[in-house]
């Protein structure tokens, strides 16, 4: 272990909500990390199970452990919004509380930050990420990429990344996603741009990305799947709420869109991949024929981008048909 990692505090953060069935796993996967200078912040979301229960029980055995609870249901956002607050660790890592992380994953995220940071950055904020693996209800499993996963060369970074996560704009090495529950970052870096909005309770991971590339920063990967993430279909997870706050999102960044005279084709096109999603298929074909007629261009190239993700959005929406469960 480098010596520079012996002085450098990592952060695990964790909001839960009705977790019951799965926050032990989750807690001892931060545990069993190979990097071991971490504290554990836990913040409950008013869960109406057992959740708080299992956590407290498990901050009285280790002191690494902190436990909160909102004292009303504030969403993720602003729930990390308040791990951020309490955070002393120079670095952070969001675990969801149904996913397992690997023992490694701190340790390799945090070498490859630093190391980024070192040859390319310039002083720039640097998020990274790794893939996962995304187990099903089905029983299927796929694993999804991140994006900067090339080592030894410049990541997606700045304007160019931001138009590539609003419009879909072809940029090398920007292939994949990047949710909050395989990220790493500074502490400083989630200051500098204000935190998460807790305006939304979907996209938010989204909307940090593209704050954080508007300013210049840059996205690094680690192509293993470091993170296993089942997709428990559960009540406060719906096809509804993940097209509003998406549509919310892509308002936020207009700015993005209307620089190439295309926000209303984009929002059109957030709105056809969800009539998809909710196996509308007569509007969905009535959609993709008119915004085909008006945009061509646009459509042709959107079609054949998503067409590299249609695996993981097929998945998405049997995920979405499958009943719902309360997690407890």
């Amino acid at each position: 272990m480098d010596c520079h990692k012996s002085r450098t505090r990592i952060t695990i953060g964790i909001t839960t909500f009705n977790a019951a069935s799965t926050i032990e796993d989750v807690i001892q996967s931060a545990l069993k990390q190979t990097y071991q200078d971490i504290e554990i912040l836990i913040v409950d979301d008013c869960s109406d199970d057992s959740t708080l229960a299992i956590v407290t029980e498990m901050a009285e055995s280790d002191a690494r452990i902190t436990v909160g609870q909102n004292v009303q249901n504030l969403g993720v956002a602003a729930t990390r919004n308040r791990i951020l607050a309490l955070a002393r660790g120079e670095f952070i890592a969001f675990f969801d509380d149904d996913d397992i992380s690997l023992p490694d994953r701190l340790e390799r995220q945090l070498n490859r930050i630093l190391e980024y940071e070192r040859q390319f950055a310039n002083g720039a904020m640097v998020l990274c990420h790794t893939a996962r693996l995304v187990k099903y209800p089905d029983g299927s499993a796929l694993i999804h990429p991140t994006i900067g996963q090339r080592e030894g060369q410049l990541a997606p970074y700045g304007m160019a990344l931001a138009r590539r996560a609003v419009l879909g704009t072809p940029l090398e090495d920007s292939y994949g996603s990047c949710p909050t529950c395989s990220q790493l970052a500074r502490l400083s870096t989630y200051q500098a741009v204000g935190g998460f909005d807790s305006a939304f309770r979907r996209a938010e991971d989204s909307d940090l990305l593209v704050r954080v590339a508007k300013a210049g920063g840059h996205v690094v990967g680690i192509a293993d799947p470091l993170v296993i993430q089942t997709m428990t279909p559960t009540s406060d997870k719906s096809l509804a709420d993940e097209r509003y706050y998406t549509l919310k999102w892509l308002a936020k960044h207009r700015d993005i869109a209307d620089a190439e005279g295309l926000y209303d084709f984009h929002r059109q096109w957030l709105s056809l991949k969800h009539t998809w999603l909710e196996r509308n298929r007569g509007q969905f074909i009535v959609g993709l024929a008119r915004v085909s007629v008006t945009y061509p261009i646009a459509t042709l190239r959107r079609f054949v981008l998503s067409w590299r993700n249609f695996k993981i959005n097929r998945s998405f929406r049997q995920f979405h048909a499958a009943p719902s469960s309360d997690k407890s």
